[in-house]
């Protein structure tokens, strides 16, 4: 009885082992890291201004605007707020 026993347990700590070096190979490619923005002109928002007229007045799609601005909203943009006008994600 005590044999059957040991047995088992060899097999089920072999069949673990074995599991946990086999679960990398087939988990998959790893989850690629975010993207961040990297900004090479700032500019201060002045009185007026909007996300659109910004992406318009910096010929910006309004879609590259917000990636290169993860932060922003738009619906409480203010006066002096620093907002990137030209960058990319990397």
């Amino acid at each position: 009885m005590a044999k059957i026993n040991s047995s088992i347990s060899s097999i089920l700590i072999s069949s673990f082992l074995l599991m946990m070096l086999l679960t990398p190979m087939v988990a998959g490619q790893p989850t690629p890291s975010p993207r961040v923005p990297l900004c090479k002109v700032i500019h201060g928002v002045q009185q007026g201004e909007t996300c659109a007229s910004l992406t318009q007045d910096f010929s910006i799609d309004m879609p590259h605007f917000l990636q290169i601005n993860p932060n922003i909203n738009c619906n409480t943009i203010f006066v002096g707020q620093w907002v990137c006008v030209n960058g990319k994600l990397v």
